[in-house]
């Protein structure tokens, strides 16, 4: 994309005041670049043709998005993965630097939100390598910070080879190679079960949201948005910077409005968060994916069995971890799993911790003390 002059701030204000204020402007993180540095936070490739089919069919799409209304599909008016009976299943937001890595950052977002949501365990630590998505699958691709990428490609990685934990490859800012990861990645890592576009369905994207806890979407990013702090964004000026890609994480019929996690750091926005209305600058007609399920093979954090289970049947014994909820033992050997559940009562009768690696919804290992 050419860059394009700065947008002037005070003209932004001023439209916003004439239009009544229907979001708020301030100095944000990404004010403070330069116009380059700012371009190279997006990261979606955009071609002329794209562009002109999402800006042509804007009022369109505005009225598609809030006819397919949520309980079209059976799901609730409204959902926020940050409140969900008062329990947040988000994990912190991150800021991609200087490279245009987002799509990296949208898509494992929303693996992290679909692991906690879809398990039920909001506290389990889930923090996967976005260096290993971008610097490793990305790079086998051909892409880099400059070029950037798309999430369905990113999606079938993910799904058949999977992302590893943070710790085994750390990200910082900037193209390189895959020197860094740990060579062990292949053995923690998580996995997308399978993963459908809902690209031009608004009603899907709310069922799958609601269903699975967020999904990754990308759309067209002008230059006022760099200032947006709080309420539904719609554009009002400035012209196009690029294309971005996020994790959405709730929506709002009310509001007609999506809930989306950006990857600017938690100073910009609302911490991080951003609501864009229904329609706008294609967010519901541009490379929309959703996760339908995950699948965890990793070392879980230290925890507290509260909760043991079996009966005369073989390979039906389980445990409930106070963080990841109920695991069933390995079930191949009856020998191992007896072993394994005699440390893990000894080990719930003395309150102690113990580490389980999971395999796939089984505990395939422990270690107690």
């Amino acid at each position: 994309m050419p860059v394009s002059d700065p947008l002037d701030l005070d003209h932004l204000r001023s439209v916003l005041d004439q239009a009544g204020n229907p979001w708020h402007m301030t100095t944000t993180s990404m004010t403070a670049l330069t116009e380059e540095q700012r371009v190279v936070r997006l990261g979606v490739p955009v071609d002329s043709g794209d562009r002109s089919a999402i800006e042509n069919a804007k009022q369109s799409n505005i009225a598609a998005a809030v006819a397919a209304t949520a309980d079209s599909v059976g799901a609730p008016a409204a959902f926020d993965l940050r409140n969900i009976g008062g329990v947040n299943y988000t994990t912190p937001v991150k800021n991609q630097g200087s490279c245009g890595s987002c799509v990296a950052f949208g898509t494992v977002g929303m693996m992290e939100h679909v692991t906690r949501y879809g398990y039920g365990a909001p506290y389990l630590p889930v923090d996967l390598s976005e260096a290993q998505a971008f610097y490793y699958y990305g790079r086998q691709a051909g892409r880099n910070c400059g070029n950037g990428w798309f999430p369905e490609p990113l999606a079938d990685q993910a799904r058949d080879n999977g992302i590893t934990i943070e710790e085994y490859f750390p990200y910082t800012a900037g193209d390189q190679d895959a020197s860094k990861l740990n060579a062990d990645w292949p053995n923690r890592l998580v996995k997308i079960r399978s993963w459908q576009s809902v690209t031009n369905n608004p009603a899907a994207m709310k069922e799958d949201i609601a269903n699975y806890g967020s999904i990754t979407a990308c759309f067209l990013v002008y230059q006022d948005f760099f200032s947006y702090s709080s309420g539904v964004y719609r554009h009002r000026t400035g012209d196009l910077a690029g294309g971005h890609c996020v994790t959405l994480v709730g929506y709002d019929d009310a509001q007609q409005c999506w809930i989306g996690k950006n990857s600017w750091g938690p100073g910009w926005g609302e911490q991080g968060f951003f609501r864009i209305g229904y329609g706008e600058c294609g967010i519901e007609t541009w490379h929309n994916v959703a996760a339908l399920g995950t699948l965890i093979h990793n070392w879980l954090p230290d925890q507290r069995i509260l909760a043991l289970w079996s009966n005369e049947a073989d390979a039906n014994v389980w445990a409930y971890g106070e963080l990841r909820g109920w695991l069933s033992l390995n079930g191949s050997v009856g020998a191992t799993d007896s072993a394994m559940l005699a440390e893990l009562a000894a080990s719930k009768a003395n309150g102690a911790k113990v580490g389980l690696y999971e395999d796939n919804g089984s505990v395939q290992q422990i270690y107690a003390w």
